[in-house]
């Protein structure tokens, strides 16, 4: 059962999942980001069911990055403390910086196949219903976000010897720059556990511009003429 569907914003931000603050952003959504909004739509907090799928991630539009300023709370606790005051006065406040993407859309492939039926069938509910129980974002809460529910897609695997892949395509893969393209190399989490113990850390290359990957003696899964490598 190959889920397909598309989120988009006019902003995002995908934080490493090691820090509790990051400045920079991955170019695409982890499985784990992936794993949460899929939660988000179907109302539940505990969406480790979801580390068995399989999810793949296309490009459809993103207008490049952006560093944005922002005023943060600075020692809250404190300021809040009148004997703490300096000169009868201090500001509360603190700029940091934070880089955005700008008008994130992207096109996700989800392979359920090996997911509980229950939990398929509460997604597929939620989905066809356009409905999401809690907020949808884009990583971030300030970067709110819609989606769409593109249908149950049926696809075959295939090895070809020389192929254009529409996804991120993993690192270890035989692939070629060619120019004219943007790429980058990020390295993500593929697991959750209890906790927010992240794991199962992988290298991709992604076409930042949304254009395909030139890759050679692949497999790749082609599902409504796109060709995508699972991660």
């Amino acid at each position: 059962m190959v889920l397909v569907w598309r989120i988009e914003a006019d902003y995002g931000h995908f934080s490493h999942p090691a820090t509790n603050y990051s400045s920079l952003t991955y170019p695409v959504p982890p499985k784990t980001t992936v794993m949460g909004m899929l939660g988000a739509i179907m109302g539940v907090q505990d969406y480790l069911s979801f580390n068995a799928m399989r999810y793949a991630v296309v490009v459809e539009r993103l207008e490049g990055k952006r560093q944005f300023c922002f005023n943060g709370i600075k020692d809250a606790l404190i300021e809040l403390d009148p004997s703490k005051e300096r000169n009868g006065f201090r500001k509360g406040r603190k700029q940091f910086y934070r880089e955005l993407l700008v008008s994130p859309h992207y096109r996700i492939y989800c392979d359920l196949s090996e997911v509980g039926k229950d939990v398929r069938d509460r997604l597929l509910f939620a989905m066809e219903d356009g409905r999401a129980y809690y907020p949808l974002y884009m990583g971030v809460n300030f970067c709110l976000a819609s989606y769409s529910f593109l249908g149950i897609a049926e696809g075959c695997s295939i090895r070809y010897d020389d192929v254009m892949v529409d996804s991120m395509v993993p690192l270890d893969v035989d692939f070629e720059l060619e120019d004219g393209k943007s790429y980058t190399d990020v390295r993500m989490a593929t697991r959750i556990a209890n906790g927010r113990e992240f794991g199962g850390f992988r290298d991709y290359l992604v076409e930042t511009s949304g254009r395909s990957i030139r890759c050679r003696d692949v497999g790749v899964y082609e599902v409504e003429g796109s060709r995508v490598i699972w991660s």
